[in-house]
Order: C-alpha cells, then sequence, then structure tokens
C-alpha cells in the first residue's frame, strides 16, 4: 500500500497520525486510513489497532473496524446514535435524524419519513390519552401485530419499527 498523506495531531501529549492509502498494486483497490499514536518512548508511529481501520474496496464496500467486509457496510462493533430525536408534540418522525424518537403526542396517526428497507426503528409516545395509533409511510404497507387494544393513559407506549422490502411491521409495547 502506497502512503497519499499522513496527518498527525497532537492529543494529550502524544502525537496522534492518520494515514490514507491506496494500493498501488490495484489502482482501483482499496482506500485505507489507519489510525496510528508515536510511541512515547521512541517517538516512532505505532499502529494503534487494526480493528479502528476504516476501509472502502474497490467493490464499494466499506469495513469499520473489518478489514475485509464483504457487504456494502460491516461495522465490527456497536453502532450507536448520538441521541434520540425528539418530535416534541409532533407526529410527523423524521427518521434521517435518529432511529430511535420520541414525542409527547397522544397515540393517534403518525406519519414516518426516511425509513428504508432493512432498517429497524424505535418511536416512543408519550401522551397522557390513551387510544391506538396508526402509522403512514409512503411506498410503504404497514402490517400490525399487539396493536388491537387502547394504550394505557398516562403511560408511555414504544412501537417497534422493521422494515423489510416494502413491508412496514409495526410492534406495539404499551405500559411503561
Amino acid at each position: 500500500m502506497k502512503k497519499i498523506f499522513l496527518l498527525s495531531l497532537l492529543s494529550a501529549g502524544a502525537l496522534v497520525s492518520a494515514q490514507v492509502g491506496v494500493n498501488t498494486e490495484n489502482p482501483q483497490g482499496i482506500f485505507h486510513i489507519d489510525g496510528a499514536k508515536d510511541n512515547a518512548a521512541t517517538g516512532v508511529p505505532t499502529t494503534i489497532q487494526q480493528a479502528n481501520d476504516v476501509i472502502v474496496t474497490a467493490q464499494g464496500r466499506m469495513g469499520v473496524g473489518n478489514t475485509a467486509p464483504t457487504s456494502k457496510l460491516e461495522v465490527n462493533g456497536a453502532s450507536t446514535n448520538t441521541a434520540a430525536y425528539n418530535a416534541g408534540a409532533g407526529t410527523a418522525i423524521d427518521y434521517s435524524l435518529s432511529n430511535l424518537a420520541y414525542t409527547t403526542a397522544s397515540a393517534g396517526a403518525f406519519t414516518l419519513s426516511n425509513i428504508k428497507d432493512g432498517g429497524t426503528y424505535t418511536l416512543s409516545v408519550r401522551g397522557a390519552t390513551s387510544g391506538i395509533s396508526t402509522f403512514t409511510a409512503a411506498g410503504f404497507t404497514v402490517k400490525y401485530v399487539n396493536n388491537t387494544k387502547a394504550t394505557v393513559a398516562g403511560k408511555e407506549t414504544l412501537y417497534t419499527l422493521v422494515v423489510m422490502g416494502t413491508t412496514l411491521y409495526v410492534y406495539t409495547s404499551s405500559g411503561f
């Protein structure tokens, strides 16, 4: 692998480097970002861990903590949201902001946007009035399970949303 550039930063008294490179044997090969930290005693960069690498292959696959991805995106380790999306009292839920959302609206009709095939989403409905929620999402057929009884007044209800193809599956769990 030929190094394209080396970026170095001083962090907590130690030099931290990022190497960006391309595989010279295959010009359409791997784009690679490798974290390194200088050894405090010798000043020589040492690779932190290959598990911290970010790889993009010639096939358009990306690996985070995985140097040989076989899918479009593979993450070796936990993937988390920075924060859940607070929709206020709204019933329009935009999942481009987080796959976890909550609203102070009561059970009722909700419109979902930016959901995708293969996605899993959660909505916490925290309103005070009981009812049965319904969901619409452009281009998706919605199917429900455990959504036949009114929610518990004054209690939160969680909706787990799973998208497979053009079907949105909704599972209701109330009484929190």
